[in-house]
């Protein structure tokens, strides 16, 4: 910029001027274009003035008893008057206590002559409190005393008024007749040139003015108005030798002058501009304030162009105020102060023009406006309030609101109705983005909040609720948008578990009738067989042999219920003794050698090569390994490998089986442990459903751990036991 400085200065001076000049016709030129000095609003006002004041001063002639001889006073005004200090009895107790001290004091000094003069002034004004209660004649007399008294003033009043109003008005020439009584009025000579004119007649309009004066009583104004005429005709004039003498007048075409001078010099200012000296970007675009000014978040930039732009606007305006109300008589001080505004306000000019080239060069660069506000300043304060605002109580943060929306609201009307004469809208402006604004946007985005918090909870208790509230923030609404989420997860579970423990209890009474009705229809089946007498010896044994087979299943049926409802109830005691589960595993593997021969199925079998000790009931852990084992043989797929592994890590002692299951097992497998529950649900193959129920209450009677996963078709059983 410093290679272009007076060029740059040049350019920013006649834009400045372009303003100045369009400030100054949107502000005076309606006032000064196609008008002159007697179509102003000053000349008229005081016309107005003039005629408010010349019918009871100077056209209205007041005769003091004729007005007093209309006086009339009303019953309305007798009672007023009569209880306007309160009533008869509290007047005389009024009047009483204050002549009561006095009189008690003249007594005090035994002045005598003093008490007599107290005691005659509390009597006398006794009676004439009690005569007003009497009496009506007596208090209309009061009434009227008052009222001439009142005229009296006002007459002494009007005469006073002459003087000022002569002094005032008396450049005005008249020549009146008043309609009714044809009695004429003049002051001056209006044959006189007149400067102004103005004629008043039947054919026009008559004259009407205000025959009393406004500052007295409604009373005394209705008095005067019944007793004089206020409809006038003829004519009022402004002679030319009086206004040449008028300050307002003067003053009127010296701004009308300076007005138009003004427009003229903006109009030229202009067209220079545009025409002959054309703006060029790149004289702003080199400065050493640009990388201070692009450093600032891009929120801040936009605050500084309109901070710019109002300092602007009100040096603008100052420099407007001091060229309009220019005087001859301090002329070199105000030239001073011309030069020396016009010199700050181009630099402000300059200042603006720059920083919306370098915004808009910015912009350009990364259009993304949305995303730059929310990663500014005001976006992470508003942020910062929000936090801070949301961990105060409900009732604080209302408080808080209403107080900022209270004088927020104060500000909007002390800003309307005063920001044209100080720096009020600067302020304003940014307290409403700093406060105001984020107030109303934290208010109104709460309220949402709230309400769909309460939409929410109505369909937690309606059930039909599907989808969580967003938990935002740290508030207290968050906190209970987070207890209500976490009452809608309950109730669903709840629900869930509700539908499923009907199911698994509908699906148990149909397994165990099943379990207990196959082997039962066998006995009495093989029974009623046997009571044939020509049976040979042969079929009777083979018979009695089913009967025990089939009485066996059942009453292994029994045992594993009676025994897996007693472990689930908590009623079994343990018989807990340091074992050797590496050894439990192998004798458990080895009592089963000959079925797992026989079954085709390859079993895999791990373990370590040092004992792993664990306080554990022998015999029902024995149970647990049996029943793995056991299931494993049932549900595994022909000629697939199970793999049987213990192991100790972390002081736990995990025995881990897995195999390729036989059957479809879906993935429901948590219900694997339920009671009568099976892998085949054809429920062909022996067996009563309950070996991995007895499984889990056993290992949780022991305080361990039975965890059951599925992939594919592998299937896992881990049990857990703590270890010594």
């Amino acid at each position: 910029m410093k290679k272009n400085f007076w060029k740059v200065y040049s350019w920013c001076l006649l834009v400045t001027v372009v303003f100045v000049s369009a400030f100054i016709t949107i502000e005076q030129g309606p006032r000064f274009i196609g008008s002159d000095y007697f179509e102003d609003e000053n000349f008229q006002n005081r016309y107005d003035d003039f005629l408010r004041q010349l019918g009871p001063i100077m056209l209205t002639e007041l005769d003091a008893e004729k007005l007093k001889g209309n006086i009339t006073v009303s019953q309305e005004q007798i009672e007023e008057y009569r209880y306007r200090d309160g009533s008869l009895s509290e007047q005389i107790d009024r009047i009483q206590s204050q002549y009561n001290q006095r009189i008690a004091d003249a007594e005090a000094s035994d002045d005598e002559m003093i008490k007599n003069v107290y005691i005659k002034e509390r009597d006398t004004k006794i009676v004439d409190i009690q005569k007003k209660f009497e009496d009506d004649s007596y208090v209309a007399g009061k009434i009227k005393a008052e009222k001439e008294k009142e005229i009296d003033i006002y007459i002494t009043d009007i005469k006073n008024s002459k003087a000022s109003f002569q002094s005032n008005y008396g450049d005005y020439a008249y020549k009146l007749t008043n309609v009714e009584t044809g009695k004429t009025y003049t002051q001056g000579d209006v044959s006189e040139k007149a400067a102004f004119s103005k004629t008043y007649s039947e054919g026009t309009k008559y004259l009407e003015v205000p025959s009393s004066m406004d500052a007295y009583s409604k009373e005394v104004q209705e008095i005067i108005s019944e007793t004089s005429s206020s409809t006038f005709y003829g004519q009022i004039i402004l002679p030319k030798t009086a206004v040449a003498d008028l300050m307002d007048y003067k003053a009127f075409y010296k701004h009308k002058t300076l007005t138009f001078i003004t427009m003229a010099i903006g109009i030229i200012s202009l067209l220079v501009v545009v025409f002959l000296f054309k703006f060029q970007k790149s004289w702003f675009q080199e400065s050493s304030l640009r990388k201070r000014y692009e450093a600032l978040p891009f929120d801040l930039q936009l605050l500084l162009v309109l901070f710019t732009f109002m300092v602007t606007n009100v040096f603008v305006n100052s420099l407007t105020n001091y060229m309009y109300y220019y005087s001859y008589a301090n002329s070199q001080r105000v030239f001073i102060s011309d030069l020396f505004n016009l010199g700050i306000t181009t630099f402000l000019v300059w200042l603006l023009i720059s920083k919306c080239v370098w915004l808009l060069d910015d912009m350009k660069r990364d259009p993304d406006v949305i995303g730059k506000l929310k990663r500014g300043f005001i976006a992470n304060r508003i942020d910062s309030f929000t936090s801070i605002f949301s961990k105060t109580s409900v009732g604080i943060q209302v408080l808080v609101t209403l107080a900022i929306v209270f004088f927020w609201g104060v500000g909007t009307v002390l800003t309307i109705g005063y920001g044209n004469s100080s720096a009020l809208p600067l302020l304003y402006i940014i307290s409403s983005i700093f406060i105001g604004i984020p107030a109303v946007i934290l208010m109104l985005s709460k309220t949402g909040y709230l309400n769909k918090i309460l939409i929410a909870t109505e369909k937690v208790a309606n059930g039909v609720s599907h989808e969580p509230i967003p938990e935002r923030g740290r508030s207290v609404l968050s906190q209970h948008a987070k207890h209500v989420n976490k009452l809608r997860t309950g109730i669903r579970t709840s629900l869930t578990e509700q539908a499923k423990s009907e199911r698994l209890k509908t699906e148990l009474i149909t397994n165990v009738s099943h379990d207990l009705r196959t082997p039962l229809t066998s006995i009495i089946t093989y029974t009623d067989l046997l009571k044939n007498q020509d049976l040979s010896e042969e079929e009777r044994k083979e018979y009695v042999d089913i009967l025990e087979r089939k009485s066996n299943i059942l009453k292994t049926l029994i045992e594993d219920l009676f025994e897996v409802s007693k472990m689930a109830s908590g009623n079994l005691e343990l018989q807990k003794q340091k074992v050797d589960l590496t050894q439990l595993a192998q004798q458990v593997i080895g009592e089963h050698q000959e079925q797992i021969e026989q079954s085709g199925l390859e079993f895999r079998v791990t373990t370590p090569d040092k004992p792993v000790i664990a306080n554990v009931d022998g015999q029902k852990m024995w149970r647990v390994l049996d029943n793995l084992i056991t299931n494993a043989m049932k549900y595994s797929l022909d000629n697939t490998r199970v793999y049987v592994t213990l192991k100790q890590e972390n002081g736990l002692a995990e025995f881990i089986i897995k195999n390729v299951t036989k059957y479809e097992l879906g993935e429901n497998i948590d219900e694997l442990v339920e009671r009568f529950k099976r892998a085949d649900t054809s429920r062909h193959t022996e067996g009563s459903g309950l070996g991995l129920a007895i499984v889990q209450s056993i290992v949780d009677l022991h305080g361990g751990a039975m965890r059951v996963e599925l992939d594919g078709d592998l299937f896992k059983v881990t049990v857990q036991i703590e270890a010594l």
